[in-house]
């Protein structure tokens, strides 16, 4: 499929004219000619035959002057005319006879007439021309036509037509319906223009639809059979010369239709015409689009070529996107654009180039580039004290400074993240040692016996030459921190609570405390301690806003030995003696409880009944953060405002100031020889609570009561989110209940609730 744009024979002959000129270098008449095995040279004469028309008559001058060597003469020339053209009559000297055929004339010498070197044959051809370009080919022999061929060469002459046609558009897709519009322009001063001869394509699923229009005071005759449209001029409206008409015909082409070719024939008053061929081009492919750089998962670094080359004869425009934003527009088909990457925060990023054609199509490529502009990010160091190769412990910096204790020796680990490879030294004061990622260096650890202060230097680059360079000091710590204090602890049933626990040190700074359970240690860092939610640490250590809950259930109702110990960066300690003895039989629970209203139980039966007791475990707040309580009476179906006690099975509405953690303590069961908790709870609604500390399904935990006797969904409210819920009670359900939730149940008569007894 010819994608070129479609140009009349005009334009043809105009670069054909000019490629003439720069070969020949031909005069206002002609041009000159040499054979390319020099035997001859010559001129023709006129090489372009201007206001031309088919079947025009016009004389050619030759003249031919012989270069042979000794002992080749020039005794027969023939001349070939270009294909389509006719002979109409040849003429020579009178020692040369001429013989003529319908496309060939043949000149003979006469006895002793050949071309000897330097002698020259003048002879003339008129012939019928043809619009368009014609080869003339002229062939020089010694011995006849049957002799040696001394040399041919090929002139081309160039004829063009009284009128210029151009269509538009000239360039199509497939599967669309366009309206064709014929510009036919008069270019010469010939008679008048009065009639175009339009023949539209009928193959390569072309279909004709409709003459839109054509110039005022014309008429028409279609004819289907040969898919040709004759307009003729009525009334004097000629296209006279250097005027232009416009004739407009509407086609549709099919899917996958072929390049079209039009051919538009004018004929003026003095019945001259001369026909032109038009082609337009079907364009059904996309552009290809391929960029040559950046590589596709390449790793980029400030300012980047984008670099691409475009192949589509028909190229409108293109357009680079990066992560679907448009940066630059172009319209040539090689694409070179400089991207600052410095502008862009480190990351993966899209380059995709499309480009779209007259007609529409779209093609495109894209690559992904990671962009790296940033310095190798520590995510940390640490340093491993000896002493005397046995390992003491491991060291993070607070600050610029990694404290350590009396070690002999020390190494050091950094890990760093980097979309790249990382090259550099760790330097041990001034030595070197080559840096390896999250890697322990050196191999053997670097003396430190007789310092107390040694400067760490790390200097790296990534392969995109972004550098990290900082510098530590490992010294050594060898005073322990003041010995922890506290403002006050609570026993509690299999626990205890202490708040405000703080200790100070000159040197490296408190960054935890260990907490001895009888001699056993578990730590909890300063961070930790002052956790903002409530949180779990190690085994048995819990804490929120810096106070720490010790979970002491395995000594309940046993003695035990509390002691907290400050622990510095070097791992130095000073310790405190918090309590020593027994330790109140029971458990406890903590209830998170969220800013604004909580509907919520106790989870526990507790060991004292009061509000006020109750409420003094609430962790951070005490109970200066509830503003308001309301309990629910089951039986006369009333509010009961900030009650002074409050007991298990029941649900409560309290409204708090900000997030908190209320611990809970008392017995799952109540104490033999007690028999077990039952929960009355009257025909109606009722607000109840869930008395366990674990999670259960509703169906269970409501085994007691009767089926069917209670409305199959409870009510809860979601205190984080502040917002009502239901849960399904049908056994089949997965409905669940949660430690401290109350709930809202709808009964049909009185029922007793019987919780099942925890395993």
């Amino acid at each position: 499929m010819n994608k070129n744009k479609p140009i009349s024979m005009l334009v043809v002959s105009l670069l054909l004219l000019s490629t003439l000129a720069i070969i020949y270098t031909p005069t206002a008449s002609g041009g000159s000619f040499k054979a390319e095995n020099q035997n001859f040279y010559g001129t023709m004469t006129p090489q372009v035959v201007t206001a031309g028309y088919d079947g025009k008559q016009v004389k050619f001058q030759f003249s031919i002057t012989s270069n042979t060597t000794a002992g080749a003469d020039i005794d027969y020339i023939l001349v070939t005319l270009p294909d389509g053209w006719e002979v109409i009559s040849a003429e020579c000297n009178n020692t040369w006879a001429p013989t003529t055929d319908t496309d060939q004339v043949e000149f003979s010498a006469g006895e002793g007439y050949a071309l000897v070197n330097g002698t020259v044959l003048l002879f003339n051809i008129t012939a019928s021309v043809l619009v368009g370009t014609g080869e003339w080919t002229i062939e020089c022999y010694d011995g006849g036509s049957e002799g040696t061929l001394l040399g041919s060469v090929t002139e081309t002459v160039l004829v063009t037509p009284y009128f210029d046609a151009e269509i538009s558009p000239d360039v199509v897709k497939s599967d669309d319906t366009y309206v064709f519009e014929l510009t036919i322009t008069h270019n010469t001063t010939l008679s008048s223009i009065y009639q175009v001869v339009v023949q539209y394509p009928s193959t390569g699923r072309w279909s004709f639809n409709d003459i839109v229009s054509y110039p005022q005071y014309w008429v028409f005759s279609h004819n289907t059979e040969t898919h040709t449209i004759t307009f003729t001029a009525t009334g004097g409206n000629l296209i006279s010369p250097g005027t232009s008409a416009v004739f407009s015909i509407a086609m549709t082409l099919e899917d996958a239709a072929l390049d079209g070719v039009w051919s538009v024939t004018a004929v003026n008053t003095a019945m001259q015409q001369a026909t032109i061929s038009l082609t337009v081009d079907v364009d059904d492919t996309t552009p290809t689009v391929s960029i040559t750089a950046p590589a596709d998962s390449a790793r980029v670094h400030g300012s980047v070529w984008i670099n691409a080359t475009i192949t589509e004869p028909n190229l409108q425009s293109w357009a680079i996107r990066i992560n679907g934003t448009q940066v630059t527009t172009g319209t040539t088909a090689t694409i070179r654009y400089s991207w600052n990457t410095l502008t862009y925060t480190d990351g993966l990023y899209i380059i995709n180039i499309t480009a779209t054609d007259v007609v529409g199509n779209i093609g495109y490529s894209y690559v992904s580039v990671t962009v790296d502009n940033s310095a190798p990010q520590l995510l940390e160091i640490k340093v491993k004290a000896y002493t005397d190769s046995m390992e003491i412990g491991e060291y993070t910096p607070i600050g610029d400074t990694i404290w350590i204790p009396n070690a002999t020796g020390i190494r050091v680990k950094a890990a760093f993240y980097d979309t790249g490879s990382l090259s550099g030294y760790v330097y041990f004061n001034v030595t070197p040692v080559s840096f390896a990622n999250n890697t322990w260096l050196p191999t053997t650890s670097r003396d430190v016996s007789n310092v107390t202060s040694l400067p760490v230097k790390i200097n790296i680059t990534d392969d995109q030459g972004n550098r990290y360079v900082y510098t530590w000091y490992v010294r050594k710590d060898f005073n322990p921190p003041t010995a922890p204090t506290y403002t006050r602890y609570q026993l509690i049933c299999g626990g205890i609570v202490i708040w405000g626990i703080n200790a100070t040190d000159e040197e490296s700074a408190v960054v935890g405390y260990n907490v001895y359970i009888n001699g056993s240690a578990e730590y909890i860092a300063v961070n930790e301690l002052a956790s903002t939610t409530w949180q779990h640490f190690d085994a048995h250590l819990y804490a929120f806003s810096r106070a720490l809950v010790v979970d002491l259930s395995a000594y309940a109702g046993n003695p035990a030995n509390i002691t907290i110990a400050a622990v510095d960066g070097a791992d130095n300690e000073k310790a405190t003696t918090v309590y020593v003895g027994k330790i109140p039989a029971g458990t406890w629970y903590p209830v998170e409880l969220y800013k604004g209203w909580n509907l919520f139980s106790l989870p526990l039966i507790p060991n004292s009944t009061s509000t006020s007791s109750i409420y003094s475990l609430i962790l951070h707040q005490g109970a200066a953060g509830v503003t308001v309580t309301y309990g629910f009476d089951n039986t006369a179906k009333t509010w009961v405002m900030n009650p002074t006690t409050m007991r298990d099975g029941n649900g409560y509405w309290i409204h708090i100031k900000d997030y908190d953690v209320l611990i809970v303590q008392g017995r799952q069961t109540p104490e033999p020889p007690a028999l077990p908790t039952t929960y009355h709870l009257p025909a109606g609604w009722c607000l109840a609570g869930f008395t366990e500390t674990v999670e259960m399904d509703a169906y269970d935990y409501l085994e007691s009561l009767e089926p069917g006797s209670y409305f199959r969904w409870l009510y809860v409210w979601n205190a984080e989110t502040q917002s009502w819920s239901m849960v399904d009670t049908k056994e089949a359900s997965t409905g669940a209940l949660y430690p401290g939730q109350a709930f809202w149940i709808y009964l049909y008569v009185d029922q007793d609730l019987i919780p099942p007894i925890p395993d």
